[in-house]
């Protein structure tokens, strides 16, 4: 530790330091001074593309929850995709529109196009809801493509309870599939136990379970 100096000295020593550093702290301060106004500009700018990006968004979710009428419609809701994944990248609105991408791709039988993309998500993505969707959304995929044990392999874990339904719904959908009825039973009745606890619709969860449950083969 420095030793304790009278108030005399370190007011010497203040005006030397001055004397000495005084004009490259004067241009120190211009330069932060113009990096602090860029870095608000950077911000500003940031905000707007935000703002700009989440307005894209919204529209495509609003388009997207209603039916896709005729053909204009929908590429329509693809041109806002990809305006999302090109224009905005580097940000979680870029990989939204690319799940998108992905779900127009597989509804039109792009299989391979859909599995491009999502593999590239799920390896990708630093957001968790983004990876673990675009996990859940390829072993849907997967199972169209018949390739079941690929998608068994990417639901095999859930990796929190937030993806329990769309992680166990698509096992039981491969599981029912390779013909392993009490497999499926169990991972649909724990996707729809899943989807109860969060205050989703579960029509659809609730005739796999009740499907199996009457079979008689369980």
């Amino acid at each position: 530790m420095a030793e304790l100096r009278t108030e005399e000295e370190q007011v010497e020593i203040i005006k030397k330091w001055w004397k000495e550093n005084g004009t490259a702290l004067i241009l120190s301060v211009a330069v932060v001074s113009s990096a602090w106004f860029g870095w608000n500009f950077w911000q500003d700018q940031k905000q707007q593309t935000t703002e700009s990006a989440s307005q894209i968004y919204n529209q495509l979710v609003q388009s997207a929850v209603q039916p896709a009428a005729n053909e204009e419609s929908l590429n329509a809701m693809k041109a806002l995709a990809t305006e999302l994944k090109d224009e905005y990248q580097g940000t979680s609105y870029s990989e939204f529109g690319a799940l998108f991408l992905a779900r127009f791709a597989a509804e039109e039988g792009e299989f391979e196009q859909a599995v491009a993309v999502l593999t590239e998500l799920s390896e990708s993505s630093k957001h968790e809801a983004v990876k673990y969707t675009a996990q859940a959304r390829l072993a849907q995929v997967l199972i169209q493509q018949e390739k079941l044990d690929e998608a068994l392999a990417i639901v095999s874990t859930t990796p929190s309870e937030a993806y329990a339904t769309q992680f166990e719904e698509a096992k039981g959908d491969a599981l029912y599939l390779k013909g392993e009825l009490a497999q499926a039973h169990t991972a649909y009745t724990k996707a729809l136990e899943a989807a109860q606890k969060i205050g989703l619709r579960t029509n659809s969860l609730q005739r796999k379970v009740d499907m199996l449950a009457s079979s008689g083969e369980i």
